[in-house]
C-alpha cells in the first residue's frame, strides 16, 4: 500500500496531519459522490484512533490522537458525532471552508489554468 501527503501541508502543519487530511478529503470526496453521511451542512467520515493507526501502521494511536486534535484546534477539521448507539463514541470529521481553502490552495498552486486563448493564467 502507498500513502502521500501534500508538502505544503507537511511544512506548514505537519507530516502526520498531512497525511491524516489527505485519507479524510479522500473519504469526504467520496461520501459526497455517493451523497452518505451529510449532516449539519457537511460531507463527514469517521474512523476511531486505533484505526487509524492500523490504516498507518508507522503511526501510534497517540501520534494520531495528537495530529486530529492539532487539525481540529488549527480549525482545519470538525469533529462531531453521527453514531447510531450511543455507546459508540468513534469519531466524526468533517473539513471546514478554512480547511478547503487550505486544501484548494496546495492543489491550485500546482495547476496551471487555461483561458480560452491557449494561454496560461495565474489562479
Amino acid at each position: 500500500m502507498e500513502h502521500s501527503f501534500n508538502v505544503e501541508i507537511a511544512k506548514e502543519y505537519g507530516i502526520v496531519e498531512a497525511i491524516l487530511l489527505k485519507h479524510i478529503y479522500y473519504w469526504i470526496l467520496k461520501n459526497k459522490a455517493n451523497n452518505k453521511y451529510f449532516y449539519d451542512d457537511n460531507y463527514w467520515t469517521y474512523n476511531s484512533t486505533k484505526a487509524f493507526a492500523e490504516l498507518f501502521p508507522y503511526l501510534s494511536e497517540r501520534q494520531v490522537k495528537y495530529a486530529l486534535k492539532k487539525l481540529v484546534d488549527l480549525g482545519i477539521i470538525i469533529k462531531g458525532k453521527y453514531n447510531q448507539n450511543s455507546y459508540d463514541k468513534t469519531n466524526w470529521y468533517a473539513i471546514t471552508k478554512f480547511g478547503y481553502s487550505i486544501i484548494q490552495k496546495c492543489s491550485f498552486d500546482r495547476t496551471k489554468l487555461s483561458n480560452r486563448m491557449d494561454t496560461n493564467v495565474q489562479p
